[in-house]
């Protein structure tokens, strides 16, 4: 089997959003930590943490964004990072719930739905093919 991506230029608007929304909520997360934490409820760490790991993740779209040409196994890398981060962020949900403000529960449903969409959307691009022998 081989893999290969569609739609290309339609995958790139994609990690273009992806990177776009990463960097906002990395830069937020890491400039206003405090402020944040207490609006969210949550713990000042989980806010950094949330914060590097998007910032992360927008600098890997932001690359793979840019890349020409863009490969499938770097795109493949990012749909099977951001569901991880989808599966960490239900665990965080679940842990942090309760003490959580209403505005921090929101926060941690959208980063499930949106990283969670973002892998979905992404990952339709990247096609296993048979291989011609």
């Amino acid at each position: 089997m081989k893999t290969i991506l569609n739609d290309i230029p339609k995958l790139r608007k994609i990690l273009w959003a992806d990177a776009f929304i990463g960097g906002a909520t990395a830069v937020a997360g890491l400039a206003l930590y405090g402020w944040w934490s207490r609006f969210l409820g949550l713990p000042d760490r989980l806010v950094l943490i949330i914060a590097a790991v998007t910032g992360l993740y927008a600098m890997m779209a932001v690359c793979l964004a840019i890349m020409k040409p863009l490969k499938p196994k770097p795109v493949q890398w990012l749909v099977l990072a951001n569901w991880l981060w989808t599966a960490v962020s239900v665990g965080m949900l679940i842990y942090y719930f309760g003490g959580a403000s209403v505005f921090g529960k929101v926060f941690l449903i959208l980063q499930i739905v949106v990283v969670g969409g973002l892998a979905w959307l992404e990952g339709r691009h990247v096609e296993r093919v048979a291989s011609k022998v």
